[in-house]
């Protein structure tokens, strides 16, 4: 049987623009080649992507409509935006890793990483983010939760939109991916702070961004939890050859030239991770952020409930 014969949609639940975005439109331009098929990116926002993910999940199981996941997707067990978890959907693959990193307009009186620690301590600050529960707002909680501060978060539609609310000073600070800064940063609208991570991060033409470790040692332990990922899914169904197809057409686009550029030039760390090794993952991610958030009191529900159990058990 051929297959496909007609355009194969990718559904992205977030903004065009920022890296889910950048990630369906470059995988769009590469899987066609191998498919044979135009591949339209549709960008379907709200819930945090879980939108777009209910949509996907009520289409065809014909493989001609994909989603864009994001890590995002680990806490809905916790936050009540969708009973869809990995249990619904499978991997294609694992595409870009993330660096979220810390930002505040480029004046603000907020100068340093120790300025912005000690806003969050005493609780007057606002933070932006891709949605509540999302994979920039889970790095902020971790964050607050070390320091047994808070702040008032302000969910945006995507990071470059939460981005773009620092550069506009509609926030005191906001979290993204650093490739989704990029721009308002070389426009020194925003100023990076720290990055998510215990390694610095140089960045041309601006200089060493400090890793959040320098100035809290406790979060070394706490970094996992919070990293994120971009990829590419399915709601589960779909005939074992076709998704097979497609995911030889995925290895295809990850071992270009087009994409590990793109990787490169976007601050984007690439993957690669395919199939039922991407799916646990998923899964271990889903476990650890669900019940992180649940523990600390920022849950609309018990993951339990989903029959998501605790990280080990």
């Amino acid at each position: 049987e051929k297959w496909p014969t007609r355009p194969i949609t990718i559904y992205i639940g977030f903004a065009p623009g920022g890296g889910m975005d950048m990630m369906g439109r470059i995988l769009s331009e590469e899987m066609r080649k191998t498919l044979g098929v135009a591949m339209p990116v549709v960008n379907m926002t709200g819930a945090n992507g879980a939108i777009a993910m209910d949509h996907v999940n009520k289409q065809p199981k014909d493989g001609y409509s994909l989603y864009g996941i994001s890590s995002a997707t680990s806490t809905f067990p916790a936050t009540g935006l969708s009973k869809l978890t990995y249990k619904d959907f499978g991997m294609i693959g694992l595409v870009f890793e993330t660096l979220p990193t810390f930002s505040v307009p480029w004046d603000s009186p907020v100068k340093t990483p120790q300025d912005l620690i000690e806003g969050i301590k005493k609780g007057n600050l606002t933070g932006s983010n891709s949605g509540i529960g999302g994979m920039w707002h889970v790095p902020q909680l971790i964050v607050m939760n070390a320091l047994g501060g808070k702040f008032k978060a302000i969910p945006y539609e995507g990071g470059a939109p939460s981005a773009m609310a620092v550069a506009k000073k509609e926030v005191d600070f906001g979290t993204s991916d650093l490739s989704e800064a990029l721009t308002v940063i070389q426009s020194k609208m925003v100023r990076p702070l720290f990055v998510f991570d215990d390694k610095p991060f140089h960045l041309e033409g601006f200089g060493v961004i400090p890793p959040i470790t320098d100035f809290v040692p406790q979060m070394k332990d706490k970094l996992d939890a919070g990293k994120g990922f971009r990829a590419l899914g399915y709601a589960k169904g779909i005939p074992r050859d076709r998704i097979n197809k497609i995911i030889e057409a995925f290895k295809g686009a990850m071992a270009s030239d087009t994409v590990k550029n793109f990787g490169k030039k976007n601050l984007l760390p690439l993957n690669g991770t395919v199939g039922a090794e991407a799916d646990k993952i998923w899964m271990i991610q889903t476990q650890v952020q669900a019940w992180l958030l649940y523990d600390i009191k920022e849950a609309k529900r018990n993951p339990q409930e989903l029959g998501i159990p605790r990280p080990g058990k």
